[in-house]
C-alpha cells in the first residue's frame, strides 16, 4: 500500500530528506498545471458545499463516509447503518464502530485549530488522542500497562533520532517560503509519513493530518474532509518504483504528480457524494409534498442528521411531545421515507435511502414511490396530536324540545 512502501523505503534511506525548502527543483510545468487544476476543482467543491442550505448536516455524514473508506483500506468492514444505531444507543462497545467515531471527532476537534496555523507535534498529538483505545505512543517509547496512553503535548520521543527528525518536520511545516501551499502541503505530509514518528496508525494519522493541513491553506472544503480513502484505495500501487526512485534522487515531479491526481480523484468523488445527498433531499422533498405531507418537510433535516432515530431522540429534538413525535415518524415510515424496525420494546426509525447512499461505492439510492394510496396523517400541521374532547350531552340536552305557540 502507499503508507507501506514510503516507510519502507524511509527506513532504508533511500528517501532524500528533508523535502526541498524552496521551489528549486518543481519548476516543472505539469506539476504547475495540475496545482492550478486541482485548486480550481478545490474552489468550486467548496463553492457548492458552502452554498448548501444543508452543509452543517452533510459535513458529518461525508465524514462517516470517509472513515469507513478508512477502515475498509485497512483491510476491515463496517456498517454505517450499526454506527448511526450505536449513536442513539450509546452503545460503542465495536471497535471498527468506535474508530469511525474516532475518526470523524479527530477531524472536527481538530480543525477548528489547524484552519488557524500550520500543522505541529500539537496537531499529532491532538489526532492521536482521538483514538485513546489504540494506545498510540511515540515510536521507540516503553509501553505502560496502562488500558489508555494519551500523548502530551511537551512530551517527545525517547530515541534520539526520532527527536530529532520530529523537530525538522515541524519547523519544515512551518516555513512555507515560496512553495506553492499546495505542494508545501503534499511535502509535509510525505515527510511525515517518511519519518513515522508514532508506534502505531502512522497511515491514519497522516491522512487526517493532509486534510487537515489542507485546511490551514484555507483550500480545501469546509466539510472538513475530502473522500481521500476511496481515492487512495483507487491509486495506491499507481508507480510507486517511479515516485520512489524520484524520491530518492529528489525528483520530486512524479511523487507530486500522483499525490495532486489523488487529491483530483478525491474532490470529483466528494463533489459526487455532496451531488448525490442534494438529489436526495430534494426528491423526498418533492415526493412529501406530491403525496399531500408537505408539513412533514420541515422534519427533513432531522431525519437527515440522524439516519437512525426513535421516538424518544426526535421529541427531544423537537421539544414535543411523545405522541406528536410518534405519529410524524410513522407518518414517513407508512410514505415509505423510513424504516420502521422492532427491537423490543424499542422501535428505530431508520432513514434506510441515506444510508443505502452512504454506503453504495457510487453514492447511488432506490428511487421513491411514484405514487402512494392516499391516506390521512397521523400529524397535522397546528394540532397538537390530540383532538380536544367534546363535552358529553347532559340531560336536558338528550330531553326532546317542544315549541309552545299561540292560537
Amino acid at each position: 500500500m502507499h503508507f507501506q512502501e514510503i516507510r519502507r523505503a524511509a527506513a532504508q534511506g533511500t528517501i532524500s530528506l528533508p523535502p526541498p525548502m524552496d521551489s528549486e527543483g518543481l519548476e516543472d510545468l505539469a506539476v504547475l498545471k495540475s496545482c492550478l487544476k486541482v485548486i480550481r476543482e478545490l474552489s468550486g467543491f467548496r463553492y457548492a458545499f458552502a452554498k448548501d442550505a444543508m452543509a452543517e448536516t452533510f459535513a458529518p455524514l461525508m465524514a462517516s463516509v470517509e472513515a469507513k473508506n478508512e477502515l475498509e483500506r485497512q483491510g476491515l468492514k463496517v456498517s454505517l447503518k450499526s454506527y448511526f444505531l450505536s449513536l442513539i444507543l450509546k452503545d460503542l462497545e465495536n471497535p471498527d464502530i468506535v474508530t469511525i467515531d474516532n475518526y470523524i471527532n479527530a477531524l472536527f476537534n481538530c480543525a477548528d485549530a489547524a484552519a488557524n496555523g500550520p500543522i505541529t507535534v500539537q496537531t499529532v498529538v491532538n489526532v492521536a488522542n482521538s483514538f485513546p483505545q489504540d494506545g498510540i505512543n511515540w515510536r521507540q517509547n516503553p509501553q505502560t500497562e496502562e488500558e489508555q496512553i494519551l500523548l502530551q503535548p511537551d512530551t517527545f520521543p525517547d530515541s534520539k533520532a526520532v527527536q530529532v527528525e520530529l523537530a525538522r518536520w515541524e519547523k519544515y511545516s512551518k516555513e512555507l517560503r515560496d512553495l506553492d501551499p499546495l505542494v508545501h502541503a503534499l511535502l509535509t505530509n510525505l515527510y511525515f509519513m517518511a519519518i513515522s514518528p508514532l508506534n502505531r496508525h502512522n497511515g491514519r494519522v497522516t491522512q487526517i493530518l493532509l486534510q487537515l493541513s489542507l485546511m490551514g491553506q484555507n483550500i480545501n472544503s469546509p466539510a472538513p474532509c475530502l473522500m481521500l480513502g476511496r481515492a487512495l484505495m483507487t491509486n495506491a500501487h499507481f508507480g510507486i518504483e517511479e515516485r520512489l526512485y524520484g524520491l530518492r534522487t529528489r525528483q520530486w515531479s512524479p511523487y507530486l504528480q500522483y499525490m495532486l491526481k489523488t487529491l483530483s480523484k478525491a474532490i470529483l468523488l466528494s463533489g459526487d457524494l455532496l451531488a448525490s445527498l442534494q438529489r436526495l433531499y430534494a426528491q423526498t422533498e418533492a415526493y412529501l409534498k406530491m403525496i399531500g405531507l408537505a408539513s412533514h418537510a420541515a422534519f427533513l433535516p432531522v431525519i437527515f442528521k440522524h439516519p437512525a432515530c426513535r421516538t424518544g431522540e426526535f421529541s427531544s429534538i423537537f421539544t414535543t411531545r411523545r405522541q406528536v413525535a410518534s405519529h410524524i415518524l410513522n407518518d414517513l415510515a407508512r410514505a415509505g421515507i423510513l424504516e420502521r424496525v422492532e427491537d423490543g420494546r424499542d422501535r428505530v426509525f431508520y432513514h434506510t435511502r441515506l444510508i443505502e447512499l452512504l454506503e453504495s461505492e457510487n453514492y447511488s439510492f432506490s428511487p421513491l414511490p411514484a405514487s402512494i394510496d392516499p391516506f390521512v396523517p397521523l400529524y397535522q400541521k397546528g394540532t397538537p396530536g390530540r383532538t380536544k374532547r367534546e363535552p358529553l350531552p347532559t340531560r336536558e340536552d338528550a330531553l326532546p324540545k317542544f315549541s309552545v305557540t299561540g292560537d
